[in-house]
Order: structure tokens, then sequence, then C-alpha cells
């Protein structure tokens, strides 16, 4: 199980030989224990943004369309923590007794070139039965051709962003395996606050290798076939 936030800090305040919080003066926080804080959340920050793709960021997200509307927003989607979209899981469901069927990706300028002309006929013709998805410039998500029925069911996967813990409960979404990363990463914040320089670097040290242990273990794995 994930550690909460409080844990986290006192985690860094204990390995800095600073005063620990507990949950009755955790609101009430000064100096360096303030700032460890902020530093947890900037660690939680930086490991998740050091990769795109991580497994424990994944969240599967689903949304019916509106007929006529080809442009689907971030923020229409109830998805505004999102980094990155995953635009090779889309799948699209016309009705419960049809099956499932992948939607194919398009670059934007094969969406120009290709289908945007039919796609914005004002006289509505061509809306039909969705086949692609491509991202618009505004990183809103776009269907193609124009949905014709808002009751097609699209399923898609995203990599969430960070959401900043504020409660002395919350957790982070980094597993409990991997947890020291967040507490190198904040003591480097501390111990270059405190201009020990050689604590940081021995900090940033320790950080780098866990990402890389991370990518090894959760990112670059080989998949091997096993003869039957």
């Amino acid at each position: 199980m994930a550690s909460s936030y409080l844990v986290l800090i006192n985690n860094v305040l204990r390995d800095l030989n600073e005063v620990e919080l507990t949950s009755s003066n955790f609101s009430s926080s000064r100096g360096i224990q303030t700032a460890v804080k902020d530093y947890v959340n900037r660690a939680i920050d930086d490991i998740i943004n050091a990769d795109t793709e991580w497994p424990f960021t994944i969240v599967s997200k689903t949304f019916t369309t509106t007929a006529g509307t080809r442009l689907y927003t971030r923020s229409a989607l109830g998805v505004t923590n999102t980094k990155t979209v995953d635009y090779d899981s889309f799948t699209f469901l016309e009705a419960s007794d049809k099956k499932e069927v992948k939607l194919d990706y398009l670059s934007f300028s094969e969406y120009l070139d290709s289908y945007h002309e039919r796609d914005t006929d004002p006289t509505g013709n061509s809306r039909a039965i969705p086949e692609f998805i491509y991202e618009n410039p505004d990183l809103s998500i776009g269907l193609s051709a124009v949905p014709d029925k808002s009751t097609y069911t699209v399923k898609y996967f995203y990599y969430a962003t960070h959401t900043v813990l504020s409660s002395a409960t919350d957790t982070s979404l980094i597993p409990d395996r991997f947890e020291t990363v967040i507490i190198e990463r904040a003591k480097y914040y501390a111990y270059t606050l405190r201009g020990d320089v050689q604590n940081a670097q021995l900090a940033q040290v320790q950080f780098e290798k866990t990402i890389k242990r991370m990518r090894v273990e959760l990112i670059n794995k080989q998949i091997y076939m096993r003869a039957v």
C-alpha cells in the first residue's frame, strides 16, 4: 500500500535530522517542514515527467459521441489531468450487439489532406460511423467521419499527470516499492536549499539510479513467446 503524504514527508525530515510532523500539527508546519511538503510534490512531478508512459499513470476512459461533433476537448471529456493520449488504443462500439472495432490513427496532416474537406461539409451529408482518430493542434480528440449519432461509445487510454498532494492522508501514484525515489528527489531539493552540494549530488545519483531501474522493470520489458 502506498505511503501517505505525511509518511513521505517524515521520511525526508528524518533523513535530514529535522523534527517530524504529526497529523495534529500537519497544517501548521513551519520552515523546513513546509519546504519538504513542497519538495515531495515536486519530486513526484519529476518522477512522472521522467517518462511519458509510466504504467502506473495509465487511465481508461470512455465517452459517448455527439451527433455532428467531430472534436472533443479534454475539458469536455473530464480529462484535464491528461499528460499524453495513447492514440493506438482507441476502439469504437456502435451498439451493444455489435463488435468493438479499432479506430485507426491519422496524423493531423494526413487528416487535412484526406478527410478534412469531407468532415467540414456544412450540409452534414458526410456524417457516418467514425473510422479514424486524430489529434487536433489544440490537443482535442478528433473523429472522422463526423459521428451521425449520439449513441456511439469510444474507449481509449491516457497517461495522467500528478495531482498535488495536500492532505496528510493523500497518497501518490508511485508504486510503494519505488517510493525511495520520492525521498531521494525531495532530499536533493532540501540539500540544495541548505547549500549542501555533496549530499545533494548523492541524492541526485540515487534518484537517477532508481529512475533507470523503474524504466527497466516497468517499461523496457522483453516479451517472450514460449513454444507449445
